[in-house]
């Protein structure tokens, strides 16, 4: 039966056969590079005990996640064995959780290097870490002459055990842009000041579009995230990963209407003829962005059908004049549409279209092997 407020389908083997196919790239001729998994934002809103237990029993040993928060909660989840990185580093704050669960902090600033290195004498460890530097995006990370400037600091060689050297792309999704092999270019200038510092110290560059860049570019580590869940990492070309999402809104009330009537708020939409509408529950609370209106489309027993009208909070109307038989429910994400043609039609990207997917519909898991 329906359920009354939509139904998200999560399929957990696609999410890992795309891993698996990320792994593939990062090893054209068995290099030995590690493939993490991104799973911040409770695993860009797909759920991340769900998604993140089935790559660790694929094998994936690497999570990144934001927040200390999401990093305490994962690691409840994952056990001991998982290495879990926080991209927001000591910007989460420094209290004894992160020596309890285990966690690594990217460290992108001078500062947060020496509270790291405070923090270890009062725990008597040598704690890990990583560290980030900035490569040319300007975001975060430690400006390549700060980073130098460390290497040279007797106190940081001696007591810093920075596991990874991490940076991130800016304009992968561009092949063509000069950006991706300038950024190149300084993290193997970093790379090599650091090799005698860290003789032990792993390389990450890569996230899911800078993967397909070649393999100068995988360095030891690569870290996906949005192509973990079919989001296409090489816009210009065909998606190679998976669909991951499917979504089913049920349908409330349908209604005729005759030329010249009007749908919504705004009467933005004009009936041109004699009109079948039906009215879903799902709205920009859950996620369907305001900008989908009269934009998107809609399937319905197998046909294309026109999203009319607003978004509302809770509804959408759609035009299901061609449909055959009665509707009960309309699928807004299935095989033929996925999350980067909602995205277009919403003019925005696949990363916002999944970390929107409100509370209220329920969740459906398609499970690994049938193990849940």
């Amino acid at each position: 039966m329906m359920p009354s407020t939509g139904l998200l389908t999560i399929n957990l083997s696609a999410i890992v056969a795309n891993w698996q196919l990320l792994l593939q790239e990062a090893n054209p001729m068995g290099s030995g590079v590690d493939c993490a998994a991104v799973v911040k934002a409770d695993a860009y809103g797909l759920g991340v005990r769900q998604v993140a237990g089935a790559l660790q029993m694929a094998g994936c040993q690497y999570f990144f996640v934001s927040t200390l928060l999401e990093a305490m909660e994962l690691r409840d989840c994952l056990g001991s064995s998982a290495i879990i990185v926080v991209l927001g580093g000591l910007a989460h704050g420094l209290s004894d959780d992160w020596q309890r669960y285990q966690l690594l902090p990217v460290l992108f600033d001078e500062a947060h290097v020496d509270a790291w290195m405070a923090y270890c004498r009062r725990h008597q460890q040598k704690l890990p870490c990583v560290l980030k530097i900035d490569t040319g995006m300007h975001r975060l990370g430690l400006m390549p002459n700060t980073y130098l400037q460390l290497l040279s600091r007797q106190d940081v060689l001696e007591n810093l055990t920075p596991q990874v050297l991490i940076s991130h792309l800016a304009c992968a999704d561009i092949p063509s842009h000069a950006l991706n092999q300038y950024q190149l270019d300084c993290f193997q200038q970093m790379q090599l000041c650091s090799s005698k510092a860290f003789p032990a110290m792993r390389y990450s560059l890569s996230n899911s579009s800078g993967m397909f860049l070649g393999q100068a570019f995988h360095f030891d580590l690569c870290r996906p995230g949005a192509a973990l869940y079919g989001v296409n990492p090489t816009p210009s070309q065909s998606n190679p990963m998976r669909s991951v999402v499917s979504l089913t809104l049920p349908v409330m009330q349908c209604r005729t209407v005759a030329v010249g009537e009007v749908v919504g708020y705004g009467a933005t939409f004009v009936a041109s003829r004699e009109t079948r509408l039906a009215t879903v529950f799902g709205g920009y609370a859950d996620g369907l962005l305001r900008m989908l209106s009269n934009q998107a489309y809609g399937w319905c027993q197998g046909v294309r059908v026109p999203l009319v009208g607003r978004v509302s909070m809770d509804s959408m109307v759609f035009d299901v004049t061609e449909v055959p038989d009665v509707p009960v429910g309309i699928e807004v994400l299935n095989d033929v549409q996925g999350i980067d043609d909602v995205a277009e039609a919403a003019k925005t990207i696949g990363y916002e279209v999944l970390t929107s997917f409100g509370k209220r519909y329920h969740r459906a898991y398609i499970h690994v092997d049938g193990l849940e």
